[in-house]
């Protein structure tokens, strides 16, 4: 039995697994309180820089933004605490290569990818950047409008407004 595993059977209720992490599950995982703090101001970190939920950041969803959050997540704790992949994991319930795996596809893809560029800078700088509402307002607009030719006159409009702002 793993260690992952082995967590996972700590934190079941009445003999069944849990799929889904919750902070609950999770910290059973930690070896001390502080430990468990600075991983819950990690995934707060992550989840206003990536503009989503706290509870999706650990969600098992293939969704895009919650894959990169995860892997944004593993990213932080590795360059931000002295804690080892497998420690990494076993918070994260993973194994420490999936924590390699993560690490590698942030600092590979960075330098091709705008959008990862600007992750992988924000979380080496602690700092979560402005434009990320200009992503938003995209969302909405894709969110509120219903054909594709109004959804895209909405977008053309908020870049345009964006691109006036910023100059």
């Amino acid at each position: 039995m793993t260690k992952q595993e082995k967590c996972l059977a700590k934190s079941s209720t009445n003999g069944e697994k849990i799929t889904q992490p919750r902070w609950s599950n999770i910290g059973k995982c930690f070896k001390n309180r502080s430990d468990e703090l600075i991983f819950k101001d990690s995934v707060k970190f992550i989840s206003n820089l990536m503009q989503i939920d706290t509870r999706f950041v650990l969600d098992k969803s293939r969704v895009r933004d919650k894959v990169i959050a995860r892997h944004a997540l593993a990213y932080y704790l590795r360059t931000h605490t002295q804690f080892t992949l497998e420690y990494i994991g076993q918070m994260m319930n993973k194994d420490h290569s999936s924590i390699i795996h993560s690490i590698r596809m942030i600092e590979d893809t960075a330098p091709f990818d705008i959008y990862l560029g600007t992750i992988k800078e924000s979380i080496d700088n602690k700092a979560i950047p402005n434009h990320f509402s200009l992503r938003e307002l995209i969302l909405n607009a894709l969110k509120t409008y219903s054909t594709p030719n109004t959804r895209t006159e909405a977008i053309l409009n908020i870049i345009a407004n964006y691109e006036k702002q910023s100059t």
